[in-house]
């Protein structure tokens, strides 16, 4: 069985893994969600040591859980564009996420779409 120390180092491999595949891939949200479950996990370990280490730990967690439910819970709907409402959410970040959240394919850069012929004619090329 491998030490402890051995599998933080482990664990360290495949988190630097994780944060190239997330570079060239692109983060989804349900990724997002499960890899900020996977560090609450470690973060509620390390707490149960007590003193300065939980209580630091603590206000972590609770950062983690705030991001997790706005990655889970529904946006309220999205302002009418141009509005002082819009203007806020492109300010702080909300539109920027709710584009992220929302979209369909979570990529950057976006993958190159496949073009549809356009409609031939009766007549034949030209």
């Amino acid at each position: 069985m491998d030490s402890l120390s051995a599998q933080a180092d482990a664990l360290l491999d495949v988190t630097i893994a994780l944060g190239e595949a997330a570079e060239t891939e692109g983060w989804s949200p349900s990724t997002a969600d499960h890899t900020l479950g996977v560090v609450d996990t470690l973060c509620a370990m390390l707490a149960a040591h007590g003193g300065p280490l939980e209580a630091s730990l603590a206000q972590v967690r609770a950062h983690i859980g705030t991001a997790q439910r706005a990655l889970r819970e529904d946006l309220p709907p999205a302002p009418r564009r141009g509005s002082a409402a819009a203007q806020l959410e492109d300010e702080d970040g909300t539109a920027r996420f709710r584009a992220w959240r929302d979209a369909r394919v979570h990529q950057w850069p976006a993958p190159p779409r496949a073009r549809r012929p356009g409609p031939t004619s009766a007549r034949g090329p030209r």
